[in-house]
């Protein structure tokens, strides 16, 4: 068998593997994550006054609307490296091009939420943002993952 069939075989079930493992994450997490923040708050939400639980809830649904966008054009950008990776030919340039846009809207989506956990600390007395302080260290779901596992 010549190399280029071999480096095509190895590159095709790297893909593959790749591919399935997205589709298992993604199916899981429509099965185990809430569609809402709403149907089951975070513990953080529970440990706030109502006031500002409906504030936390409302501005972590706020960015998760604003990041949707964001995650299509995620999706999209993988697609197009998935592509160029499975071209016959590799355009590095491309390659890179595409990388470096995937990395700028994840950039883009932490941004947000990084804006957003700074109006809440604005907001927040110092035991409420002790309280975030621990949500983000923690981040329902962590938890999960590991029962899980």
């Amino acid at each position: 068998m010549s190399k280029t069939i071999k480096i095509l075989i190895v590159s095709s079930l790297v893909l593959n593997i790749l591919l399935i493992g997205f589709i298992i994450g993604k199916v899981s997490n429509r099965f185990f994550r809430g569609d809402s923040l709403r149907r089951q708050p975070p513990e953080l939400a529970v440990k706030l006054s109502p006031d500002r639980e409906k504030l936390f809830i409302n501005t972590m649904e706020k960015v998760h609307v604003e990041n949707r966008n964001i995650h299509k054009q995620i999706r999209e950008a993988r697609e197009r490296i998935f592509s160029i990776l499975t071209a016959p030919q590799f355009d590095e340039a491309s390659y890179q091009s595409e990388v470096e846009k995937l990395h700028e809207l994840r950039g883009i989506m932490m941004q947000r939420l990084s804006n957003a956990t700074k109006e809440l600390a604005k907001q927040f007395n110092q035991e409420e943002r002790k309280s975030l302080a621990e949500h983000l260290r923690h981040p329902p779901g962590r938890h999960l993952k590991k029962e899980v596992l």
